[in-house]
């Protein structure tokens, strides 16, 4: 199997679905009412965002987006940090690289290569 899709609760839909269409390319509406919408990648990932309290501690979640090598997480990483997004980690060892940043509500999302 393979994972569908994520489900957030954010503060803020709009901003969330700019952030989201901006920096990682969910940008296709596939449902949108007042409880809930659900936006698609072009490889068909599902994100659905709904309004309201996000989590108190967001600390211990993430996800990610895989990237086909790694100088396409690090072409996604000096993007981030030109738009001011704030890197939570940073790992590039030659064979594993990844970056974590905060979403404007403060889940960490991934970018990694093998």
């Amino acid at each position: 199997m393979r994972l569908n899709h994520v489900a957030l609760t954010v503060g803020d839909r709009a901003r969330s679905a700019a952030f989201y269409a901006e920096h990682f390319g969910v940008t296709e509406p596939v449902h949108d009412d007042e409880n809930l919408l659900i936006l698609a990648s072009p490889e068909g990932s599902l994100l659905a965002l709904r309004e309201g309290a996000p989590p108190p501690d967001l600390e211990a979640v993430h996800f990610g987006f895989q990237a086909s090598e790694g100088d396409g997480v690090r072409a996604a990483r000096e993007r981030l940090r030109a738009a001011g997004v704030r890197e939570t980690e940073w790992q590039d060892d030659g064979r594993f690289v990844r970056v974590q940043v905060a979403d404007p509500d403060g889940y960490r999302v991934e970018i990694y290569a093998y």
